[in-house]
């Protein structure tokens, strides 16, 4: 056996897990970060114009967050 073999075949199962996991991770960031910035944007608009469009005050985030139903 040389230096250079690997004896644990597992070893290399596990570092392509990693990175699907990170991709995971940053994936429910950005798309929490998107969210939150629509959020933003549609508690912005005055109790008016929520109405013309079917919402209240309480009802922004759900809107956002599950979109119509």
């Amino acid at each position: 056996m040389s230096a250079f073999s690997n004896p644990c075949p597992e070893t290399y199962e596990t570092s392509d897990v990693r990175p699907s996991g990170v991709r995971n991770l940053f994936s429910a960031v950005m798309r929490e970060i998107r969210i939150r910035r629509a959020m933003r944007e549609v508690s912005a608009l005055d109790d008016a114009l929520l109405r013309d469009i079917g919402l209240g005050p309480g009802g922004i985030e759900d809107a956002v967050r599950c979109g119509r139903r």
